[in-house]
């Protein structure tokens, strides 16, 4: 079976972990048998630091194992400008398709992540050559409404081409009703790598504080500034820290924040953290916190869940499906009476929580054997629905 996936974002040299969910599923694929070829039309922008330095062109690699095709090109227009980065991602494409082809033969499958714009361009593709599509959506605009008028109508008739569209979160389903039939969407959640994440018994035996962690990119959505308030309301001068791990455009506000609270010694910034990072401190903390307004999935949840680590979330899509009672709390988005009576929970009922089962859940639930069974199902029927 020979799988072509066309992501719209993809892991880069100068951003190793966009998209990387991408390609670890890619990846898994490739573990259980499946031939994979990635075609991924690399666009930089004349903001982009690495611009000047870049190799424009067509490039065929073995990356960990993937042979990836990528075209390395800048747009030199505005990205707001209607179609421009579609239609520059496209042309990109068709080169790319052209090639892989020539060299790999014909796909049994395109799966393409996300609609904009790679789904719309590989729906073109997949016109083109008679190749059966398969979209797996991820992007939190459906949910928010942030997407023009034009891309709402690029997304239907996309997804009128696709055969299946996998939607990776409960959400997100729901949202993407009003663009294709339920009959077309199935929910699978991204595969996440889990091999790295494990339980951490070196700091049981210490005294220390109780350790909330939380990692996320640092803008509005993201809810920090609520989660530090919550913490305030009932952890202030007592043996508890926040840890948070990221950066972004509210960095100065929460750390201002922070400071007026005089939460200082308890509330600490990590800024950007590596895959090493984020494990290591998975592995220090007691708890996880989400406060985020909007989340399509919740890979990070996920990666402290394989760690046994309970977790506490705000209802904010993708969360809904990950916590259970055995693992953590939901809360409501935007209520900090409730996330701080969740983390004050969290600490009196910890005794509670098993890591070892949190773990073993973890895995049945979003391990990488179960997520490639569902993906190759899917692949394996359209296959059969083609032979008819």
């Amino acid at each position: 079976m020979k799988i072509m996936i066309i992501p719209s974002w993809y892991p880069t040299e100068d951003n190793p972990l966009n998209g990387i969910f991408f390609k670890e599923q890619a990846q898994a694929l490739l573990s259980d048998g499946i031939d994979v070829t990635i075609t991924y039309p690399e666009i930089h922008t004349l903001r982009s630091t690495s611009m000047l330095k870049l190799k424009k062109g067509i490039s065929v690699d073995k990356e960990d194992g993937l042979i990836t095709y990528r075209y390395r090109a800048v747009n030199y227009f505005p990205g707001r400008i209607p179609f421009v980065t579609a239609c520059k991602y496209y042309l990109l494409l068709k080169s790319l398709v052209k090639k892989a082809i020539k060299e790999h033969g014909i796909p049994d499958i395109i799966h393409a992540h996300s609609t904009h714009w790679g789904g719309w361009a590989a729906a073109k593709i997949s016109r083109k050559y008679g190749i059966p599509l398969i979209i797996t959506e991820h992007s939190s605009k459906f949910v928010r409404d942030l997407l023009k008028p034009y891309e709402k109508k690029e997304a239907k008739k996309t997804f009128e081409i696709a055969k299946k569209v996998i939607a990776v979160g409960p959400s997100l389903e729901k949202e993407l009703l009003q663009y294709t039939p339920s009959s077309k969407l199935i929910r699978i959640p991204n595969i996440v790598d889990l091999s790295g994440f494990q339980i951490d018994r070196s700091n049981e035996k210490k005294e220390r504080k109780f350790r909330f962690l939380s990692i996320a990119f640092l803008n509005k959505n993201k809810g920090i500034d609520l989660l530090i308030r919550a913490f305030e309301k009932v952890f202030k001068h007592q043996e508890v820290e926040l840890i948070i791990g990221g950066e972004g455009p509210e960095m100065d506000k929460l750390t201002k924040l922070t400071d007026d609270l005089g939460l200082s010694e308890q509330i600490h910034f990590l800024g950007l953290l590596d895959r090493d990072e984020v494990k290591k401190q998975m592995g220090m903390c007691d708890s996880f916190v989400s406060a985020s307004e909007y989340e399509t999935f919740g890979v990070v949840l996920i990666e402290a869940l394989a760690c046994g680590k309970p977790i506490i979330s705000t209802k904010s899509g993708g969360p809904d499906e990950i916590v259970t009672d055995e693992n953590g709390i939901l809360v409501p988005t935007g209520d900090i009476t409730a996330l701080s009576v969740a983390m004050q929970k969290m600490i009196n009922s910890y005794s509670t929580y098993s890591a070892e089962r949190i773990r073993e859940q973890c895995k049945e639930r979003f391990g990488e054997e179960a997520i490639i069974r569902k993906i190759r199902s899917i692949y394996e029927q359209e296959l059969r629905g083609n032979e008819k």
